[in-house]
């Protein structure tokens, strides 16, 4: 379109026109549109002539931006859509995940991943978008540039190769510190994280400056990777379009020398046109370069998402069979290690329904792990446990956990209502059933106490209740599950007294005509228990009732020794 301003304004003699026939022939093409442009120009004067080319532009560019709008408006849903199923997917998976997985990353590090990683995703998908559209945008005036002149367009090829090798040479550096940029900021966030988890006994213990010079360090660090990183991705875009513009400068020498030579049909004003053309090849191949970096650093984040993804859910593991609990859980030859120390070493025994078991044994001896086992938040490196004599391996996962409601030591509350929080799961019914399950729990008088009762929100992780009352909602959550079987993992050891004998009191009233497993170190709320196990280095050492235990001496009377019974 700059050809027909130039052949005006430069007043090109225009009374020998030539009339040529149109061919595929190149020169020959560009002599048929010389010819054409100068009989339009002869027949409608220079100045209508202007105005009618530079309607032609308006139009040009009127239909290029309304192109370009409605290509970013598309886009916008690709690109939003594309992020939400992914972070979708990744939170879907984590929850899918074993526990054993947990145990092995950092909180803050997984939320570094649904975060930070998915945007820098994000941002690398806009340019994965770019590499389709800009080729294009390259394409078409590559193929003008070849109509207008064969020779120059190969020379220019020729050239472009090098400057494309100098720039993926930095791009393919940009990744490895995309990599490490992100994994350092996964550290700091972890370490918020653990921070605002921990802040009151920071406090506590004055450790306010320490933790903020160790914060310091893990952003510093974080920083000057970042730093580096931003400076290498900021080069694309200079480096992209100096390089060009040593191609346009090799370009006039080489074209030049062919117009003075008279070796091609090239006139003056074709060969602006053709640098005009060229120019608008650098947009989108600078795009394409920006791109290219914002690919290569989005690639590092997406494999971190990817450690994720690729992680085995628990769901590939899991069978088919469903069972209904009625007559034993029985446990034989189990082993299970964390890290290569064994935790449970060759434990068996048999767990009849409706009795009362309990756990009792130092810390860190085995009774939690041994527990967890059972509705496989791990998976056993040897032995067996079966339910009603089939394997759990072989047990549908929803099965097998639905017959299980589990009181630990520390309630699990969430940012929510308190009714929300009880009604955890598919295991809710009816109204009557959560106001039986909260009354069961001793829970129902201090709810209505609350503003709202049962629509008042907790706040994270139950902050605004106490310990006592945060327990009791633990089991009135269990209680509306209405599970056959019962893990109480140590569910009074945390609280003062008067909370105790109120939950206490709710688990006595839980247990009745259920299969119970109860680990505890207040030895006071296992003595009823139908059989006692003490277990110690991951081994049973002792088993029997509260009296026939005390009898024979051992671990069980040494522990009983050192504890005060009501």
């Amino acid at each position: 379109m700059v050809i027909p301003f130039l052949k005006v304004i430069f007043r090109e003699n225009l009374d020998n026109i030539t009339p040529v026939a149109l061919t595929f022939n190149p020169d020959d093409l560009l002599r048929y549109i010389d010819y054409k442009l100068g009989t339009f120009i002869l027949e409608y004067g220079p100045l209508k002539s202007l105005i009618y080319f530079s309607g032609g532009i308006v139009i040009a560019f009127l239909l290029k931006n309304l192109f370009l709008f409605l290509a970013n408006y598309n886009m916008a849903y690709v690109r939003t859509a594309v992020i939400r199923d992914i972070r979708e997917w990744t939170y879907n998976h984590i929850l899918k995940l074993p526990i054993s997985y947990f145990s092995k990353i950092k909180r803050g590090e997984i939320i570094s991943k649904l975060i930070s990683d998915i945007r820098e995703v994000e941002m690398s998908l806009a340019g994965a978008l770019d590499l389709i559209k800009h080729p294009i945008g390259i394409l078409i005036p590559f193929i003008a540039l070849f109509v207008t002149s064969a020779k120059l367009t190969l020379f220019v090829l020729v050239l472009l190769p090098v400057s494309g090798f100098i720039i993926s040479r930095i791009g393919s550096k940009l990744k490895h510190a995309a990599a490490q940029g992100q994994e350092k900021f996964a550290h700091v966030v972890s370490h918020i994280e653990e921070s605002l988890h921990g802040i009151k006994i920071i406090k506590a213990f004055n450790a306010t400056k320490e933790k903020q010079t160790k914060f310091k360090e893990l952003n510093d660090s974080h920083f000057t990777l970042m730093l580096k990183l931003f400076r290498r991705e900021m080069l694309a875009s200079p480096l992209s379009e100096f390089m060009g513009s040593i191609v346009i400068a090799l370009i006039l020498v080489y074209s030049g020398n062919l117009i003075l030579t008279q070796d091609s049909a090239l006139t003056g004003s074709f060969l602006i046109a053709y640098i005009a053309i060229f120019s608008q090849i650098i947009s989108p191949a600078k795009a394409l370069t920006e791109a290219y970096f914002r690919i290569k650093k989005g690639s590092a984040s997406l494999d971190r998402v990817n450690e994720i993804l690729d992680t085995p859910s628990e769901v590939a593991n899991e069978g088919s069979k469903t069972v209904d609990f009625r007559n034993e859980i029985k446990l034989k030859d189990i082993c299970f290690s964390y890290d290569g120390k064994r935790a449970i070493d060759e434990i068996s025994f048999t767990i009849k329904k409706g009795e009362r078991v309990a756990l009792v044994g130092p810390s860190g001896g085995g009774k939690s792990t041994l527990v967890d086992l059972l509705p496989r938040f791990h998976e056993l490196e040897s032995g067996t446990i079966t339910i009603d004599d089939v394997n759990i391996k072989e047990m549908n996962l929803i099965n097998l956990r639905s017959m299980f409601g589990i009181v630990t030591q520390e309630a699990v509350l969430f940012n929510d209502t308190i009714a929300n929080n009880i009604k955890m799961g598919d295991f809710y019914n009816t109204g009557d059933d959560l106001l039986n399950a909260t009354k069961v729990a001793n829970a129902h008088e201090f709810i209505l106490e609350k503003e709202g009762g049962y629509n008042a929100n907790i706040g994270e992780k139950g902050g605004n209740l106490s310990g006592g009352q945060k327990q009791r909602l633990s089991i009135a959550r269990a209680i509306l599950k209405n599970p056959p079987i019962l893990i109480l993992d140590e569910a009074t050891s945390a609280l003062d007294s008067e909370s105790e004998k109120l939950v206490q009191d709710a688990l006595e009233n839980i247990m009745k005509d259920r299969t119970s497993i109860v680990i505890a170190h207040r030895l006071s709320t296992i003595q009823n228990a139908d059989r006692i196990l003490v277990i110690e280095g991951g081994k049973i050492v002792q088993e029997g009732t509260h009296t026939g235990l005390l009898e024979k001496g051992g671990l069980y009377k040494k522990l009983v020794d050192l504890q005060t019974f009501d």
